[in-house]
């Protein structure tokens, strides 16, 4: 069935006689069981109300036909996501068909074979939906390392076992709904322009696309208009390994468990902030993403009377943006396996601001040697202090972007981004006071047991009271005055203590903590046991202690 330019039609008479490319710029799959169990629930509402059920928009382009092929093959420019979830259930609910030959008819007429499917998405992506859709059961879980396999892996999976307990004539009924009463409207443009065109008819109407797919579409609009489609395969080979690189941050995230609330908007804005000369009118480091978007339309506004400077600022815009991206993905990969990025990016946890700097000396190949420096800077500024301050740091990560900078010059710049917040004075005076519940304690006290955790054992530490948080005992009796309350959160009553050993001495005095404090990993707290034991341990021991750990700090944590 060939599909007329603008129409509703239902999902059977889509797939019946057309088959379907994912091009390989497009979006991987990336709906979560939310998003289909919701669907599920929808057609399972519908059934029970008789009722059609609407599923939205799709855009597609029609291709010409390979070889003797009787079918007509379509790309889809967009809707991928809905048409994928509706396929992988569809081939779900058909292989729970008990006959055989209608089992083989309604796979041949909805799904296809293994050699040729309906739906195909191109790349890598596409070697698995065969896979899964035909030979599910010898996949490796654990082997999947593409973020859209997983969530199609997931999806089979979810079908399969709400399929599983349906009878014969209740899979009957949902595969006929799906095939003859799910609704979509479907728009079939002509040509690249038109495509494109699209995609910015939606952006502009608010439907929820997503910045990365926003940022490709008004790209392909100015290279289709304005320069004749001159960089269009560019775009796309560069957002392919964007939205690659993006997918694969998702899954270091989730493994390694760092990067906190990193999103799309959140590699497109680091980029932009480490970008500056690329938005030369506009750029401010506290634009978010809508007004970034905005930023680059209105670079291509201004230049698009010059198809030459169009073409420039698009193209340097492209091979800047992709490769922040692949070498951002890049460097979170190598923290699993590179033991100098172990403590500072997965035990103190590198704060946001500073990743377009990070990033972009990963790219120059001068990380490794600023990392203390850098590991100084969250220690005192961001952490210790708790500011965020960000206009010199995004200053810098443009400033290393323009110019090949030494290490020598970068080491200063960032020397004086510290000594300018945080220097060695205000760096002393923090530490001297009250510092239970900052971010930076328990990093600092596990640097200075100066014993190489692993990190787990790092995260089960907790930061323990030595002369306990709510004692049961008259602290006054330890030469603490009226207040105890300042003085027990100084540094020198602070130490780590696994989380069971923590909870087991309660607020009991140190000398009843001892044979605790025997237990833990940590030899700093273990040795503190033996002072403890050694009897006398009072306010002044806790002072001595406090003073030992601030010149440790301020050794530790330095700026030369």
């Amino acid at each position: 069935m060939s599909i007329t330019k603008s129409q509703t039609e239902k999902i059977g008479a889509i797939f019946n006689g057309n088959r379907f490319v994912i091009p390989t710029y497009q979006r991987k799959y990336s709906w979560t069981d939310t998003e289909r169990k919701a669907l599920w629930q929808d057609i399972e509402e519908s059934l029970k109300d008789n009722m059609n059920h609407f599923v939205g928009t799709l855009s597609f382009k029609e291709n010409k036909s390979i070889g003797l092929s009787t079918d007509t093959v379509y790309e889809i420019i967009d809707g991928q996501q809905r048409i994928t979830t509706l396929f992988i259930l569809l081939k779900n609910l058909i292989d729970k068909i008990e006959d055989s030959k209608v089992r083989e008819s309604q796979l041949s007429a909805f799904i296809g074979s293994k050699e040729n499917l309906k739906l195909q998405p191109l790349g890598a992506d596409g070697d698995f939906l065969k896979r899964l859709l035909f030979d599910f059961d010898n996949i490796d879980q654990e082997s999947i390392n593409k973020r859209s396999q997983r969530f199609m892996y997931s999806a089979s999976k979810l079908f399969s076992a709400f399929a599983n307990p349906l009878k014969s004539s209740e899979i009957e009924a949902r595969i006929i709904f799906i095939r003859d009463r799910i609704e979509v409207l479907v728009f079939n443009v002509e040509n690249q322009a038109q495509a494109v065109k699209m995609f910015s008819i939606i952006n502009d109407r608010g439907l929820p696309l997503r910045i990365l797919d926003k940022t490709k579409s008004i790209l392909m609009l100015y290279s289709t208009l304005h320069l004749k489609e001159e960089l269009n395969n560019q775009v796309n080979n560069s957002f392919e390994k964007i939205f690659d690189s993006y997918d694969d941050l998702l899954v270091s995230k989730e493994k390694l468990g760092i990067l906190g609330r990193l999103e799309e908007n959140t590699i497109f804005t680091q980029h932009y902030y480490s970008a500056s000369k690329l938005f030369p009118s506009t750029w401010n480091n506290r634009d978010g993403a809508d007004t970034i978007f905005d930023n680059l339309k209105t670079r291509c506004e201004e230049l698009k009377e010059n198809p030459a400077d169009l073409k420039t600022f698009i193209e340097e815009y492209l091979v800047d943006f992709e490769n922040f991206a692949v070498n951002y993905s890049n460097l979170v990969k190598e923290i699993e396996t590179n033991s100098l990025y172990q403590k500072p990016f997965r035990y103190l946890e590198f704060t946001a601001t500073l990743y377009p700097v990070i990033v972009r000396l990963y790219m120059q190949c001068k990380l490794d040697e600023l990392l203390p420096i850098l590991e100084t800077i969250e220690v005192r500024v961001y952490k210790l202090r708790g500011t965020n301050p960000i206009a010199d740091m995004y200053w810098l990560s443009s400033h290393i972007s323009a110019f090949d900078l030494s290490v020598d010059d970068i080491r200063n710049h960032l020397k004086n981004f510290c000594e300018k917040f945080v220097n060695n004075h205000v760096f002393r005076t923090y530490l001297d006071n009250p510092i239970y519940g900052n971010g930076a304690v328990k990093y600092i006290l596990s640097e200075f047991s100066e014993h190489n955790y692993n990190l787990n054992t790092y995260k089960d530490f907790q930061v323990e009271h030595v002369f306990s948080k709510n004692p049961n005992y008259d602290a006054l009796s330890y030469g603490f005055a009226d207040d105890y309350d300042y003085e027990k959160n100084r540094f020198g009553n602070l130490g780590l203590l696994e989380k069971g050993l923590n909870i087991g001495l309660g607020n009991l005095p140190p000398i009843n903590k001892v044979n605790g404090y025997l237990e833990s990993k940590n030899s700093e707290i273990r040795n503190l046991a033996g002072e403890i034991q050694k009897g006398n341990f009072n306010k002044i021991s806790v002072d001595k202690r406090r003073n030992i750990i601030l010149e440790y700090c301020i050794n530790r944590f330095t700026l030369n």
